[in-house]
Order: structure tokens, then sequence, then C-alpha cells
């Protein structure tokens, strides 16, 4: 069995409390030097483990590690044995992972924020004030979400088997911090985590990156004001008895990661697997019960301190909240946009929203292929909602948004609006990019007289959908308009236009106005091919627009086909020119054949773009985009059309409202075919709706932009 040697001098009271712990855990004792003493059973060809980690003897971490090792002697039968060395005795973190990485460690337990250097998704966890409770933490950590950055680890040399945890994180200081100006220009120690320099940054503050062995001594010496820990780091290092004040901030989460090295898990038999697997869980579920005890205990033990306890002011508070969210915008291109929605949803699983709120719902394709337009959309309500609350809000309630994810799935769109109709303040839903589920929502809206705004899908029978009253609005392309402008286009060079379509109801949609509009003016499509959502060559396509002797193509379909397609075209020498529908502008299409781009003629339908444009309205809007997003240039701007039709529905909901005087859904429908004038981004919007009409947009509304360096730069803007 373990031995644990425990300090009781050193620690009295406390370590007396946690005895009860320990001895629920099964970890009776341990040597001091960490040594597991040998099974009594002899085995043959015993894998004698290491296990490094930087907390101290006495840490939830460190006695779970013992009962980890335990757990895998037993469920090995001595096959696999562990030994766990504490305190950084086999070096820091970045040095512990590189051993790992390369064979030489076994075992590690590194803080999610250290092992960002290798895989920046993991500072997700550092981001501040995005989790209000454990119980979120873990429904993050234990989920999809985490499963998915667990398992990223295999591109580094590591397999990530569970997440323990320190707990969230508190502030101190020898400073008082009470408010913005006392905070403004301290300087903070920090873990090695670009995203939490920024932090600090956003908040006034600066920092310093400081190894956790030497943060006791650079508090002492003065190098730093102040450090960011959990109760664990902070009493365990004793960091409170050279602190003046704290603040129980609670304003960000330590998670570490318990990794196994890719080389010893190669080596490891399917029984060895299993058993360090199941250890791995088991030891999981206790570490996290022993944190939680011990924070509380830590917590007396500050209360009893010198430390004094202090409280952040109402205004820090909210700045720094305000802050944070930035600094996610920010990374949120490191992290993925797809992986930051996919938490941001565990979060709204729990939302509540209060009586003076007027909830407008997303339902759009924020963590798919197209996850770019559902951000883009996202955006411009968010843009809007912040003028329309910072001018009082309409009928004296506050605009929110709630937003779920369909990755363009029908099924998925209706179960959410679903979850939306029953949220008792929901005022209307906004649509994303798919027509598809757009037009398989239809009945639902319907049936249940949702306001449903459409910001993007261009499905002609989504407005022209056989309801007498309808229920749904649209700034955006309608493809009936849509296909005179592409075929005009076309028409610029050649008429040997061939049509490439997706076949969905979208894609049939476009079949049905450009093939009519062909023929009024007397000419047919030389080549129409159609294509499955997921199509991965169009080799045998790309030869057919050749035999065929097509010069121009219009595409109709998402971004991922369309960059195959693109691929193929490059191969030729003489590919036909590409018109687009701006189905590929809702993702990273660009990134995805950037050098073929240059060898092949393409065009993309828009309506609007930020860059070059000159309005007072498009500047004042991209300002604060980039002061909201921390984005430098109109460039960054992603998706543009996204953003800015979103800004107009929004602000034209808000006009609606007030001119109702009622949040009766009805009511505001009403209003919303008889706004007399609304200025947008996009236009200034004379009776944009009306009871016959559902389209705020035509094709003098339209553009083409070519694609420059991943932007989108438009051939002509609206004046």
């Amino acid at each position: 069995m373990l031995v644990v040697d425990f300090d009781i001098k050193k620690h009295r009271k406390m370590l007396f409390r946690l005895g009860f712990l320990v001895l629920f855990l099964g970890v009776l004792s341990c040597e001091r030097d960490n040594e597991p003493v040998t099974p009594k059973a002899a085995v043959v060809d015993v894998k004698a483990l290491r296990f490094g980690h930087d907390m101290h003897e006495d840490s939830a971490q460190h006695l779970a590690a013992l009962m980890f090792a335990e757990m895998v002697a037993e469920k090995t039968k001595g096959a696999v044995t562990i030994s766990v060395y504490p305190n950084q005795q086999l070096g820091n973190d970045r040095k512990m992972i590189e051993l790992a990485q390369n064979g030489s460690l076994d075992f590690i337990l590194p803080p999610t924020a250290k092992i960002s250097h290798i895989l920046p998704a993991f500072q997700m966890f550092d981001l501040p004030y995005v989790f209000n409770s454990r119980e979120q933490v873990y429904r993050a950590l234990d989920g999809s979400f985490g499963r998915d950055l667990l398992s990223s680890m295999n591109t580094q040399q590591l397999v990530g088997l569970s997440f323990w945890e320190s707990g969230f994180k508190q502030l101190t200081s020898n400073k008082r911090f009470t408010t913005i100006a006392e905070l403004r220009g301290q300087k903070f120690r920090i873990m090695e985590s670009p995203l939490l320099g920024g932090q600090f940054k956003l908040w006034g503050a600066q920092s310093r990156v400081i190894d956790f062995a030497s943060t006791f001594a650079a508090l002492e010496e003065g190098a730093v004001d102040g450090q960011e820990n959990p109760l664990a780091s902070i009493v365990g290092m004793r960091f409170h008895q050279e602190q003046k004040y704290i603040a129980m901030s609670n304003h960000g989460y330590l998670a570490q990661v318990l990794a196994i090295s890719q080389n010893t898990y190669n080596h490891l038999s399917g029984s060895e697997i299993k058993a360090i697997t199941e250890a791995a869980q088991e030891a999981t579920l206790s570490q996290r019960k022993m944190a939680k005890e011990q924070n509380e205990l830590y917590f007396e033990e500050i209360q009893k301190s010198s430390i004094d306890v202090i409280n952040l002011s109402p205004e820090l508070k909210a700045f720094m909240k305000l802050q944070s969210r930035r600094l996610l915008e920010k990374y949120r291109p490191t992290f993925g946009t797809s992986r930051v929605e996919q938490l941001l949803q565990i979060l709204e699983d729990e939302r509540k929203f209060s009586d003076n709120q007027l909830v407008i719902a997303l339902d759009a394709d924020l963590q798919g292929n197209s996850a770019q337009s559902g951000l883009a959309i996202r955006r411009g309500i968010e843009l809007a909602i912040d003028e329309i609350n910072a001018a009082g809000g309409v009928l004296g309630k506050q605009f929110v948004l709630t937003a779920r994810d369909n990755s363009m799935i029908p099924a998925r769109g209706l179960d959410n609006l679903k979850k939306f109709n029953s949220i008792p303040n929901l005022l209307a839903v906004f649509g994303g990019i798919s027509s598809p589920v757009v037009l398989g929502e239809l009945e639902y809206i319907h049936q249940h007289q949702l306001l449903f705004l459409n910001p993007w899908a261009a499905a002609t029978p989504i407005i022209n959908n056989g309801y007498k009253t309808s229920y749904i609005f649209r700034v955006s392309v309608r493809d009936e308009y849509a296909a005179g402008f592409l075929v005009d286009e076309a028409l610029r060079s050649t008429d040997r236009i061939g049509l490439l379509l997706v076949n969905n109801p979208w894609g049939r949609s476009n079949h049905k106005a450009i093939t009519a509009y062909l023929e009024e003016k007397n000419l047919r499509p030389t080549d129409i091919q159609w294509f499955e959502w997921g199509t991965k060559t169009f080799k045998e396509v790309v030869a057919s627009f050749s035999e065929s002797k097509t010069e121009s193509v219009i595409y109709v379909g998402n971004p991922v086909e369309g960059a195959a397609f693109i691929k193929a075209l490059a191969e030729l020498s003489d590919a036909p020119a590409v018109v687009s529908h701006w189905g590929v502008t809702g993702s990273n299409f660009y990134q995805l054949v950037p050098d073929e781009l240059n060898s092949v003629d393409f065009k993309v339908l828009q309506t609007y773009s930020f860059i070059g444009n000159r309005s007072k309205t498009a500047r004042r809007l991209a300002s604060r985009y980039h002061q909201k997003y921390l984005t430098l240039t109109e460039e960054d701007i992603v998706s543009p059309v996204g953003t800015a039709h979103a800004y107009d529905l929004t602000h034209l909901l808000a006009v609606a409202l007030k001119q109702a005087g009622t949040t009766n859904r009805e009511s505001v429908r009403d209003a919303m075919e008889n706004i007399p004038m609304y200025r947008g981004v996009i236009k200034s919007y004379q009776y944009p709706f009306s009871a016959t009409d559902h389209d705020a947009l035509d094709a003098s509304n339209f553009i083409f932009a070519r694609y420059q360096n991943g932007a989108l730069y438009p051939q002509v803007l609206n004046e």
C-alpha cells in the first residue's frame, strides 16, 4: 500500500479536517520521496511509469495522483506501477510537457494555460467570466466539448485522459484594487499564456510571465504587485502571507489536463489501457470532490489570516466582464468559431431571462461548415442591440440575444424553434444561411405565429410561401432577383453558360429562376450539373463542362463543395469563368483554395461591403465592430453581408415594435408591413415591407466581389 506522511505541525487544523477526505479516497499514506512500494505479489515485466506535476503534496491534485497510481496498480495486478513526483521535481510544466512528448515522462498534469503553446484552444478555460459555476464547467469538460479538446492532444504526441481542477481563480495584490482606477497600472504575475496577458491589458493592468515556483519570491521582492490563482495555490504556496489584499473574484477557472505520453500509450496492452482509462475517470471524480472540499477549508484559512478580503466595486466588476467578452471575440479565430459557439451553447442551456428583457433568438449554422455566416449574423444583431439598449431600449425593455446552432440540418433547426418558443418573452427569431432549414420550418413558424426575420437564406419560396398572413420578413437576396443578376454578369463575356447546382430546395429554387430568365432571352444552358451535399470530387463535372464547351459556370452551392469544384477547374488550362451565388461566402472559402483562385476567374454575388465604403453609417458601424470584436481593418469583418443584413433587420424590428406599442407578435408583424422609413447601413428603406412583399432588397442592391488576400473586394459599391 501507499504511505502518506502528512506534516501535521505545518498545517495544523486544516489537515486534520482533510483527514476524512483522505480516508474516503483510500489514500492511507505516502512516502515523502513519493516512491510507491512494490506490489506484494511478484509481477513479471512490470512497467514502472512516472507521473510529474507542479502542485504541492497536500493538494487535491497530488492526493488524487497517488490514488490514481494505486488504482492502476490494483487494476493491472501490479503489471503497471506509477511513481508520482510533485512540486516540479521533474522540471517546470513546459519541461514536463516536452518530456512527455518525447516519451521520457509518462504522465503529466499541466494547467490548461501551460499547454496552450502547443494547443492554443486549451486557453479557452482561461477566458475570464465565462463560467458561473462548477456545474457549468463540468458540463463543458465532460461533454463533447471537452472530449474534442482531449482528442486534439493526439497531434502533439500526447493522449488526453481527463480534466482535473484547481477551481476558480481569485486576485491578490499588495495594492488595493476595488475600483477601475485602483486596478489600472498594477502588475500581476501570470502563467505563460497570451490570453492571460490580454486579460490584464484589457482590464488596464500589466502582467509578467513568472514560473509558478518563483512566484512567491517575485511577490516578496516586489517584481509584481499581485497574482491570480485558485485558493489551493494561494494558501498552499503561502501567497496569502505575502499579499495584503484578496478579492474573491471567481473570474476564471483553472483546469489541469491529465495526459499520458503517446509513446507510453503505444507500449501498453489493451487491458492496461483500459485499466488506466478507468482509473483516470474514477480519480477525476474524487479529485474534484477533494478540490471543492479543500477550497472551503482554504477560504476559512484566508478569513483567519491577516490578508484583507475586499469586494470589487460593481463598476469594476461590470467593466472586467465587458472587457472579458471582447477577449473571447479577439481569440475566436484562434479557437475556431465553431468551438467557441459549442462552449457558448453549454452556457445558454441554463440561461434565464428577466421580465424586463425582450428575447431575440438566432437559429443558424454556428458550428458547421458555414459557421462564419452565423457569426456574421450574430454580430450584426449584437451591434444593433447595443445601440438600441444604449438608447433606452424599446417600450421600457432591453433586447437580449440567445442563439442555437443548426449546422444547416432542418430537423435541428426545428428543434431550436421549439426551444425558443418556450421562452415567455420571445419577440422574434432570426434565421441563418440555409434555405432548406428555413423552408423546413415554415409550417411551425406560421402555426405558432413566430415572427421570423431572415438575413441570409435566399430561396424564393421562403417569402412566396403560400401563407395568406406571412410571419417571415427578409433583408437579403431573393433567388428570383439573383437569377437575372447572375446571368447578366455571365452574358457580359459569353452566352455559353452552364449551371452547377446543389441538389436541395435552394438549388432547385435557383434552377427554376435561372432557366426561366434564360428562356426570356431565348437561351438555354449549355450544360446543367447537379451535386449532392458532401460531394468531394468534381472531375466528371468539369469534364462535362469542357465537352459542352461551357465558357461560364453559374455556381449555386456551399463552400466545401465550391472549393472542390474550384480545385478541379484550376487543373484546366482554359477553365471557364465562375459566377457564384453567395453561399460560399459564409465560411473560410478563400482559405480552402487560395492558390487555385489565382488561376480561376471567380466572382461572387454580394449586397454590401465595408471595404472602400465611405458612407458615414458604414464607417460608424465598422468602427463599433472593431471596438467590440478587436478587429483592425474592414478586411477583418467576416461575411459582411450577414452582419449588415442582421444589423438593419434588428433595427427594423425595433422600429416596428415601437410603432406597434406592444410586444404582441401579431401586432408587431402588422407594424413590420407599415414601417414608413428607416435609414439603414445598406440603404435608406422606404416602406421596406408591405402586405404583398416581405423582401426589402431587390437587384438594385446587388454587387459582385472578388477575393483578394482572403477578403471580398467589391467591384462596384452601392451609392
